[in-house]
């Protein structure tokens, strides 16, 4: 079943609204797409019931649109001259039979006027005389705008001295697409033909074949003239609230909107970056990252030396601040804790990071990309990189500590301090038995028990045996301050490793839920072009001159900028 224009934006605002909270885009992005209504003249009245031609009468200060709405209307439905010289509140003239559903809250409905009529000829139409919409009052246009997605035919009142620099009609151009269009130039009686051609040629070049320009006594009383086409407008509009015009009004407006919607999600999908998105990225971070990497190696050389030189001397307080995370101490304060990186990790260290991951956001706007998201997990990895630092420096520390030197000097080690015990082992043997020995002899045949020779001999032999393998055993063992310096080194390097790798991972999950905003969108997108594709209507006969021939009058970007900031003020 195909989705409704409603069931689209719906769709849509949630999108962004979701978009907007990721960050992926801004409020300013979304605000065209925000500011979209399926606000429809139908919707003015009860469903299921057959509703009439919605025909507002729209024009500036002093051009009559009240005068020939009364004279439509045959009787003073709208207030004139002396009584209302600028008009400030909608004046709504129906059918006693038809129903109004109760108006919209944004309406200001102590500014809006109904009157209703007996008269079963213009029974199909429904008129409204709008405020003047070039006046000073914000009020007014504020009304206007209100009001104009409420209405099939806008007639657009003008007079002969003022077709040219009237003000609203710059405001009516950023609407005019989703409407048919008469236009009436009031007050004829003081006008010339040769004004009449210049505001065709004019209307021409805003985009409509051949319009259809209608000129209008501005006397209540006024004789018919033959250059009066007051009765055409009657025709007009009793032609245009057939069933079947309306039906294809209706498709016309349709069409607009989803048109407009699928602009406002380009719009919007256009600034979450290419196909390509974060994959360029990740190369310009390996190249970031290396340089980063060697200073950060560099310039931490001394707070490694530092922290190991008050591992192996006891120094605890040092110790603490920038290894021993895991271990709690009374001496340690709040201060000290929320920054663990006060000497190994210090605050140029945390600088430099914080320099490599801004060169990576810049990178990422200037490729176009949504850089907000991205920033947001840089950001807490940035707060957590000190600590990843010293967890990472204290885990290779200790190993280090726990086997110093590589696997030759741990092997020479190992033989020399067993040597040390079992070579003064065998030489302590040795000069026992040659005592036992000796005594034994001496004993048997009467001799002399051992020389001063064998005593100094045999105490020589056994020191030796000793102290021999002990001296090996020390020069061997590494020294405590290298190793923990070589395990501080190896667990930074680690460490920032971990670092790059993460800002990758970063990157890469960036790109995939980008991707996935990017989809929704494009889905959304999709189904409004086909359903606007559905919405087909019918442009021949009178609606080829009524009607645009694009979907929006052309218009100057200055005057499209006003319109929209007089609609969003």
């Amino acid at each position: 079943m195909q989705p409704t224009f409603d069931q689209l934006l719906k769709s849509a605002k949630h999108w962004a609204e979701r978009a907007a909270a990721e960050h992926w885009l801004t409020l300013h992005e979304t605000r065209a797409l925000a500011e979209l209504e399926n606000r429809t003249p139908a919707s003015l009245f009860e469903a299921g019931t057959h509703r009439p031609l919605v025909a507002a009468f729209f024009g500036g200060t002093g051009v009559g649109k009240s005068t020939l709405l009364n004279r439509l209307a045959g009787q003073r439905i709208a207030r004139t001259g002396v009584e209302r010289p600028t008009s400030r509140e909608v004046s709504v003239y129906l059918h006693e039979s038809v129903q109004l559903r109760n108006l919209p809250k944004q309406f200001p409905l102590e500014r809006v006027r109904i009157a209703y009529h007996h008269d079963e000829r213009v029974r199909q139409v429904l008129w409204i005389d709008m405020p003047d919409i070039d006046s000073i009052e914000q009020h007014n246009r504020e009304l206007v705008l209100e009001w104009l997605p409420h209405v099939d035919v806008l007639i657009y009142v003008v007079s002969p001295e003022r077709y040219r620099d009237d003000k609203g009609w710059r405001l009516l151009q950023a609407h005019g697409g989703e409407h048919a269009w008469l236009f009436g130039i009031n007050q004829w009686d003081r006008g010339h033909p040769a004004q009449y051609e210049d505001f065709a040629q004019l209307l021409v070049k805003a985009g409509f074949r051949d319009p259809v320009i209608l000129r209008t006594d501005s006397r209540e009383n006024a004789v018919a003239r033959k250059d009066d086409d007051f009765e055409r407008l009657q025709g007009f509009l009793q032609e245009m609230a057939d069933r079947h015009v309306i039906r294809q009004l209706e498709l016309r407006a349709e069409a607009v909107r989803l048109e407009g919607l699928r602009s406002a999600l380009l719009a919007c999908l256009d600034k979450l970056g290419d196909e390509r998105g974060y994959e360029a990225l990740r190369k310009d971070w390996n190249y970031i990252w290396e340089d980063t990497r060697a200073d950060l190696l560099k310039g931490l050389e001394w707070p490694i030396q530092s922290v190991a030189r008050a591992f192996v001397g006891h120094e605890a307080n040092p110790l603490r601040r920038s290894i021993d995370l895991t271990r709690d101490s009374v001496a340690e304060t709040r201060t000290e804790r929320s920054e663990p990186h006060s000497v190994l990790w210090d605050e140029w260290a945390q600088s430099r990071l914080r320099d490599a991951l801004d060169r990576l956001v810049v990178e990422a706007g200037d490729r176009g990309l949504p850089a907000l998201p991205l920033k947001e997990e840089l950001d807490r990895l940035h707060r957590e990189a000190g600590r990843t630092v010293l967890n990472e420096g204290q885990l290779s520390l200790r190993q280090a500590l726990a086997n110093p030197g590589n696997a030759v000097q741990r092997l020479a080690l190992k033989i020399s301090g067993t040597l040390s015990v079992i070579l003064p082992l065998a030489a302590i043997v040795w000069a026992s038995y040659r005592v036992v020995k000796g005594y034994y002899e001496s004993a048997l045949q009467h001799l002399a028990y051992l020389g001063t020779d064998f005593a100094i001999h045999s105490t020589l032999l056994i020191a030796l045996s000793w102290l021999l393998p002990f001296f090996v055993y020390r020069k061997l063992k590494p020294s405590a301050e290298r190793t923990a310096i070589k395990g501080l080194r190896a667990g930074i390097s680690s460490a920032l490793d971990k670092i790059g790798e993460q800002v990758a991972h970063l990157i890469v999950q960036a790109e995939h839920r980008r991707q996935e905003v990017v989809a929704e969108g494009r889905r959304i997108e999709r189904l409004a072009a086909t359903a606007t594709g559905s919405a087909t209507y019918e442009g021949v006969g009178l609606l080829e001159r009524v009607l645009p021939m694009s979907t929006a009058i052309s218009l100057s970007h200055q005057d499209a900028n006003e319109a929209h900031s007089i609609k969003s003020k």
